[in-house]
């Protein structure tokens, strides 16, 4: 009686029922090479950790890490409390920016691999806002499609697959960078993890400069981009024969010939989808030789993948906070917000014995893969878990804190 009266003094009653499974699909991904680094009192990885759960419960903030105050999350990481906000601050000078953008690429990478035919990628740009007083010389001011109008801040480029949604790698600059250069290296680093995978990339009129189609072409990837109405294309536009306006008023792409600053590329325009949208017509540019209009213009409306992402991360994982007035630890703390998203895809996609045809937003895998309330107690063998809801017996061990989680038959 006196062991039982024991056992149940140590149990202890948690809402994260559920995130061992999560943290064992991440640390079996081999994270630990590019989050590892040698350090005293907590390790990167277990700081790494905390910078994770904090992601998936929707804040990067380390003044939130009162919320995180779960006696599960602390046995997890295997210390006696969880390292206060100015730890977890400074934890971000320990990791190169390199490491952490790699890091997210290698999730996107770790995905099963289930899908035929190529990959499309698109590209966007996101203003993050500085709303503070002061240190106004380092946060440039940039256009801000969100707000409408220009914001001082940071300018957060992100390549995405218009597949899944998962980001491919990510770059954070200061201001306004040239887009023209921006562009051409994020399609090299996306054509490096890609490889023959690659079907092109697609990107709106803001990446629609002569000397960024030059750049871009000169990678030789193929790409589908958004091309501004100028006064030579409107007058291009009105010179269309009958039969070609009736065919883009339906809603049907027509070839507008070649580009006029560039031989080789050529132009694409498409109507508007109903006969009372007066926004049209849009018009393409590409240098996809061997589609059609309407199957390049198909490709290209997977854009909105790009735009959907980063109103889930605005939305779902803090990514408008900015966590110092540096450009670097700033680029880290969203690095880790972007990790967070790609496991959380991968971890969804794994679970699934056949490609999903959805996927999870932040909120809902939020409710069914970190929260979950539940009873668990510590041993020298481990932690034991008992999900409020049962579940099948299962076993995690979590090499990152060297821990191993059991869940014994409900």
């Amino acid at each position: 009686m006196d062991s039982v009266a024991s056992l149940v003094s140590l149990v202890q009653p948690t809402n994260l029922a559920p995130l061992p499974a999560l943290l064992a699909y991440t640390q079996s991904l081999g994270l630990e090479r590019f989050l590892a680094r040698p350090k005293r009192g907590y390790s990167t990885l277990a700081l790494s950790v905390v910078w994770l759960v904090l992601a998936w419960r929707g804040s990067g903030r380390p003044e939130h890490l009162g919320l995180l105050s779960e006696p599960l999350l602390v046995a997890l990481l295997d210390g006696p409390r969880l390292p206060d906000p100015a730890t977890l601050r400074r934890s971000l000078a320990y990791w190169p920016v390199q490491a952490v953008r790699r890091a997210v690429e290698a999730a996107y990478q770790a995905a099963p691999a289930r899908r035929t035919g190529p990959i499309w990628v698109a590209l966007d740009a996101h203003q993050l806002p500085y709303w503070g007083r002061g240190k106004t010389a380092q946060f440039t001011a940039g256009w801000s499609g969100l707000h409408n109008r220009s914001l001082r801040g940071y300018r957060l480029y992100l390549a995405t697959d218009t597949s899944t949604g998962q980001l491919l790698t990510f770059l954070l600059a200061r201001g306004r960078p040239r887009d023209h250069l921006v562009v051409a290296v994020l399609a090299r680093r996306v054509r490096a993890r890609l490889g023959e995978r690659l079907g092109g990339v697609v990107a709106d009129c803001g990446f629609t400069s002569r000397e960024a189609v030059r750049r871009l072409a000169a990678t030789g990837v193929p790409f589908i981009l958004g091309f501004a109405r100028t006064a030579p294309i409107r007058a291009r536009l009105a010179s269309l024969s009958g039969q070609q306006h009736r065919w883009r008023r339906d809603g049907g792409a027509i070839r507008l010939g070649r580009c006029p600053w560039d031989e080789r590329l050529r132009l694409l325009a498409l109507g508007a989808r109903t006969p009372t949208d007066q926004r049209g017509p849009w018009v393409y540019l590409t240098n996809v030789p061997r589609l059609g209009p309407r199957r390049l213009v198909a490709l290209y409306r997977q854009r909105w993948r790009v735009e959907q992402v980063i109103d889930e991360l605005v939305h779902g994982h803090d990514l408008n906070h900015l966590v110092t007035y540096r450009l670097a630890p700033n680029a880290k703390a969203l690095g880790l917000r972007l990790l967070a998203r790609n496991l959380a895809l991968g971890y969804q996609l794994a679970a699934a014995p056949t490609p999903p045809t959805t996927l999870a937003e932040p909120l809902a895998f939020r409710a069914t893969a970190v929260h979950g309330l539940g009873q668990f107690y510590r041993d020298q063998h481990g932690v034991h878990l008992f999900p409020l809801q049962p579940k099948p017996a299962a076993q995690w061990h979590l090499p990152w804190c060297s821990i191993t989680v059991r869940h014994p038959v409900a």
